[in-house]
């Protein structure tokens, strides 16, 4: 067993803990979906995604992590970003005057929307239209409809 040495601990004084020699370092604050991702893919997949050998991906899969694992986390981040989904399909519009909104090349427009030329709505694809939103609260929703005359 290691003696101590410090101030608090005394001359002598021995730690009930004994000391590991090459031990392997398990981490256990892994992300749960890195996690998951290790364990359900296949070593090549895994490999590729993080930047690794297919050495490290089997020792990651088996539960074994490097002492520092940032590089492994920035890979992980990387992956995440580059092959994440849209997960929200609504977008930033301005109205302007005639309560007239952009989008897609289109002209469109609500009852209502004269009101607030110079505000930003959020705006989604609805069946057959768009739905708008305001952004400040209390929110109000607007069924947009394309305008007869104006380029579609």
């Amino acid at each position: 067993m290691p003696s101590g040495a410090s101030a608090l601990d005394g001359v002598g004084h021995t730690s009930a803990y004994p000391e590991a020699k090459n031990a392997p370092n398990g981490r256990y604050d892994v992300p749960p979906d890195l996690l998951a991702f290790v364990r359900q893919s296949t070593v090549t997949e895994v490999a590729r995604a993080l930047g690794m050998s297919r050495r490290t991906a089997h020792r990651l899969r088996d539960g074994y992590w490097p002492r520092d694992a940032r590089g492994i986390l920035a890979y992980w981040e990387s992956f995440k970003g580059r092959s994440a989904s849209q997960v929200s399909s609504w977008f930033l519009r301005r109205v302007y005057p005639g309560g007239v909104v952009l989008h897609a090349g289109g002209h469109w427009s609500a009852h209502g929307l004269a009101v607030r030329v110079g505000q930003q709505l959020a705006v989604a694809r609805s069946d057959g239209g768009l739905l708008a939103q305001t952004l400040e609260l209390p929110a109000q929703r607007f069924e947009l409809v394309p305008m007869e005359g104006a380029p579609a």
